[in-house]
């Protein structure tokens, strides 16, 4: 008798573990919620950048660089600020020129083929 209720018992918790660890299914396509630095890039290789927390099914995004020359007190765009849209995959290198030369780098990625929408990131 103790071996039955000790297999049901068993029996039971492990019906209840695996429905209680179902997997949620990740968007097929979203804006990348998480632009981090690569922990290795150094001076003379640029800076890179990588989308991620995307969903499954984004594989070509639309990078748009802004590097701001002067941050001190313009308000705004200036003629030595330089802004940069490239298509590339989830990673993308800013040139040194850029991430050196300039106070301050603005970066957003958003997913180009998810339908017809662009997913911007924030």
């Amino acid at each position: 008798m103790m071996n039955f209720t000790t297999s049901i018992c068993f029996i039971l918790c492990l019906i209840i573990t695996l429905l209680a660890c179902k997997q949620e299914e990740a968007p097929a396509c979203t804006y990348p919620h998480q632009i981090t630095l690569d922990s290795g890039c150094y001076t003379g290789t640029g800076l890179i950048v990588t989308a991620s927390d995307f969903g499954t099914s984004p594989s070509l995004f639309e990078w748009t660089i802004i590097a701001l020359k002067d941050t001190t007190g313009a308000s705004g765009w200036t003629p030595k600020d330089v802004k940069i849209v490239r298509s590339a995959s989830e990673k993308f290198t800013i040139p040194d020129s850029l991430a050196s030369n300039y106070q301050r780098v603005i970066v957003k990625a958003a997913a180009t083929n998810c339908g017809d929408a662009l997913k911007h990131s924030n």
